[in-house]
């Protein structure tokens, strides 16, 4: 079996940092298959790693191990953990808030603090910087390739004891539902919600219909409109707004061919909720 390894942190490419991770990983075992979520996570934003992480693992195979380095409080008492997911996968990251989207959806399983002493890069005790390399590229490398199994990663953690990012319940008042506008379909500037498609039986849309559409950051609004509900990006004009279905079953807004997030000054997170209702209710 190739054993599969997956890095993701916001360390872009203008540097060493990611090659270095990697080459750590390839001295422990140089058959590792090795790939990437993304390096452009931005700086500083676990919010964002979290809901990354979230979006893809599931359509990794079994036994691929994930690294994930957004790491603001490296050198500070925060916990480096493994955690083991459903599907017998695994998150090698601090536990910074990056697990919050794994755990709040059920896939959390357990998870370990990483005992340093035997899981950290020989030579590197004096170096407080750049766990990335010296902790979780090595650990994750070692996990993936056998060399250790799960249960020698240190100390089993109580789940409750997990960090997470408050992002609030999807409120669903008569026929309005609030959610949250998590992330940005990066290139193209699509806001990306985690209203699901079940959640949108309370207002029941078909495809052709007009959604009442209200965008707030910290309660201030930055979007107010009525856009069609439709299957797909032709089903409106180039320029024109439109609200979807995504790949990940949940509600998004956006423009045909131009970036609905730069033309409103709209970014994602748990601050920036999205109310929507059925244009025909009203």
């Amino acid at each position: 079996m190739i054993r599969k390894l997956v890095f993701q942190s916001d360390f872009g490419l203008g540097d060493g940092a990611v090659s270095a991770m990697k080459g750590i990983a390839y001295c422990v075992d140089g058959n590792l298959l090795i790939s990437d979520v993304t390096h452009d996570i931005s700086p500083f934003n676990i919010w964002e790693a979290s809901y990354r992480l979230s979006q893809v693992v599931d359509f990794w195979p079994e036994g691929t191990v994930f690294v994930s380095v957004v790491d603001p409080g490296v050198g500070s008492d925060r916990k480096s953990v493994v955690a083991r997911l459903k599907g017998d996968r695994y998150v090698v990251t601090p536990d910074n808030g990056t697990l919050t989207h794994l755990f709040l959806s059920g896939r959390v399983l357990e998870m370990r603090e990483i005992d340093e002493s035997l899981n950290r890069l020989q030579g590197s005790g004096e170096s407080h910087t750049f766990h990335g390399r010296d902790v979780y590229a090595y650990t994750g490398a070692r996990l993936a390739s056998g060399v250790i199994g799960y249960e020698k990663i240190g100390e089993r953690l109580e789940l409750s004891s997990l960090v997470q990012i408050d992002k609030g319940k999807i409120q669903i008042k008569g026929s309005t539902i609030t959610g949250t506008v998590e992330i940005l379909d990066v290139r193209f500037g699509h806001l990306w919600t985690d209203i699901t498609d079940s959640d949108l039986e309370a207002i029941k849309p078909v495809y052709g219909d007009k959604l009442n559409v209200v965008i707030l950051h910290l309660e201030r609004e930055l979007y107010r409109g009525s856009v069609p509900f439709c299957k797909s990006f032709y089903d409106v004009n180039t320029g024109d707004e439109l609200a979807y279905i995504n790949s990940m079953m949940n509600l998004a807004v956006g423009i045909h061919q131009e970036s609905f997030a730069k033309l409103y000054g709209i970014t994602a997170g748990p601050d920036c909720k999205l109310r929507v209702s059925s244009a025909q209710a009203g």
